[in-house]
C-alpha cells in the first residue's frame, strides 16, 4: 500500500480572484497549493514541480484547459487533471473524457463541492498508483519466477543428460566401443535430421533414441554380445531381441518414453525385411530411418576385431547401393550431398570430447549445429 498524504495541487486560472479562493479553501485539504496565470505558466510549474491535481479553468486566453489536459494525456504525466468551466457543452465532455479528465467543476461551485472533488479524484489517483506499483511488482516477481524455473529446467535437463551419460557407460562396462559408438552416431543423426528438416519437436527424442539405441543389449548373453567371430542364426536370433528389450527399458523412463519407438525400430528396413516388426518405408518412425544412415556410417568407419575399417568412401558405396532396399531413398539422396569432411569432422570433434580436450557438455551437438550453417560443407 502506498503512504496516504494530502494532495499537491496546482490552481490553472486567468482570474487572479478566482486562483486566490480557490487557493485559500485548498490549503486544509492539501499539502501545499501552487497557481498559474495560463497553460504556459501552468506547463513550466508542472515540469518543475510534483503535483498530484491540476484544478484548470477550461476557457483562458491562449491555450486552453483542453491544450493543457490533452498535454498531459500525449506525455503521460503522473498527475489528474479537474476542469473547471462555467458552460459544459455535451462534446466537451467527451472530449475530456477521452483525454482523461478526472472531474468537472461548474461555475459557481460550492467549498462542498469542491472538497469532495479533490478528495474523490486524490483518492482515485492514488488507487491507480498503487495498481501501477502492484503490477510493476507482480512483472518483477513473475521475472524472478520465470528465471528461477528456467534455471531449474536447465539443472533437470543436465540431470538428464547425465543420467543418459551414465546409461552408455552401463553398455561400455560390457562392450567397450558401445559409447563412443552411441556418442558418434547421437552426432551423425543430429546432423542429417536437420539437413532433411526434422521437425524440432523430435529432435530431442530422436538424440535420447540415438544414444541409447543398444540400451537393450543389457539383455543379451555376454558369450554372444563379445564374441569374436561372425554371430551363428541361432546367436542372431538372440542378438535381434535387443531392439524390443531396449524399448521396454525406456518405456519406462517417462522423459525417455518418446524415444522408445525409435529404439524398438532402428533396424527395421525401408523394404520392410527388418526386425522386430518387418515395417516397410513411411511406416518405419523418421527417427529410425534417419539412425539407419548414422548407425551404418558408423559401423563402416570403425574398426572391428573380424575386418579392417572400410571407411567414408565405401559407406557412401553402401548407402547408395542400398537406398530404397535398407535406407529411405529421399533421405539417402540428402546423406550423399554431404562431403566426406564433415563427416569427419563430427567424428573428430566426438572423438575430442571423449578424450577430454573439450569441456562443453555436448561437443558434438554444437559442432553439429555449427556445420550446418552451410548445409552441404
Amino acid at each position: 500500500m502506498l503512504e496516504y498524504a494530502l494532495p499537491k495541487v496546482l490552481v490553472v486560472d486567468d482570474d487572479p480572484a478566482v486562483r486566490s479562493y480557490l487557493r485559500q479553501a485548498l490549503a486544509p485539504l492539501t499539502t501545499y497549493v501552487s497557481e498559474a496565470a495560463n497553460a504556459s505558466d501552468a506547463l513550466a510549474a508542472i515540469e518543475s514541480g510534483d503535483y498530484d491535481i491540476t484544478l484548470c479553468d477550461i476557457w483562458m486566453p491562449g491555450a486552453s484547459g483542453f491544450d493543457l489536459l490533452a498535454m498531459a494525456h500525449q506525455s503521460q504525466w503522473d498527475m489528474a487533471f479537474i476542469l473547471i468551466t462555467g458552460q459544459v457543452k455535451a462534446e466537451s465532455v467527451v472530449e475530456a473524457l477521452r483525454l482523461g479528465a478526472s472531474d468537472f467543476l461548474l461555475k459557481p461551485f460550492t467549498l462542498n463541492a469542491l472538497t469532495a472533488s479533490i478528495t474523490r479524484t486524490h483518492r482515485q489517483l492514488l488507487a491507480a498508483r498503487e495498481a501501477r506499483q502492484y503490477k510493476g511488482s507482480l512483472e518483477a516477481s513473475i521475472e524472478r519466477r520465470t528465471r528461477d524455473l528456467e534455471a531449474a529446467l536447465r539443472q533437470v535437463e543436465l540431470n538428464y543428460r547425465t543420467t543418459l551419460e551414465a546409461l552408455v557407460l552401463a553398455l561400455d562396462a560390457r562392450e567397450h566401443e558401445t559409447c563412443a559408438h552411441s556418442m558418434r552416431v547421437r552426432a551423425y543423426t543430429l546432423h542429417l535430421a536437420r539437413l532433411v528438416g526434422c521437425p524440432p519437436a523430435i529432435i530431442p527424442a530422436l538424440e535420447h533414441a540415438a544414444l541409447l539405441h543398444d540400451i537393450g543389449k543389457i539383455a543379451v548373453a555376454d558369450a554372444i554380445l563379445l564374441k569374436p567371430g561372425k554371430l551363428t542364426t541361432e546367436d542372431w536370433v538372440e542378438m535381434k531381441k535387443h531392439s524390443a528389450a531396449g524399448e521396454q527399458i525406456l518405456r519406462r523412463i517417462p522423459f525417455l518414453k518418446p524415444a522408445s519407438a525409435i529404439v524398438r525400430h532402428h533396424h527395421e528396413r525401408f523394404d520392410g525385411t527388418g526386425y522386430p516388426d518387418g515395417l516397410r518405408g513411411e511406416e518405419i518412425p523418421l527417427g529410425a530411418r534417419l539412425f539407419a544412415f548414422a548407425d551404418t556410417l558408423d559401423a563402416m568407419t570403425s574398426a572391428r576385431p573380424y575386418r579392417p575399417t572400410p571407411g567414408f568412401a565405401a559407406a557412401r558405396e553402401e548407402i547408395f547401393r542400398y537406398a530404397g532396399t535398407q535406407f529411405d531413398p529421399s533421405i539417402a539422396q540428402v546423406f550423399l550431398e554431404v562431403p566426406e569432411t564433415t563427416w569427419q569432422k563430427i567424428r573428430d570433434e566426438v572423438s575430442r570430447g571423449e578424450a577430454g580436450e573439450s569441456h562443453d557438455e555436448t561437443p558434438h551437438e554444437d559442432f553439429v549445429i555449427a556445420a550446418i550453417s552451410d548445409p552441404l560443407q
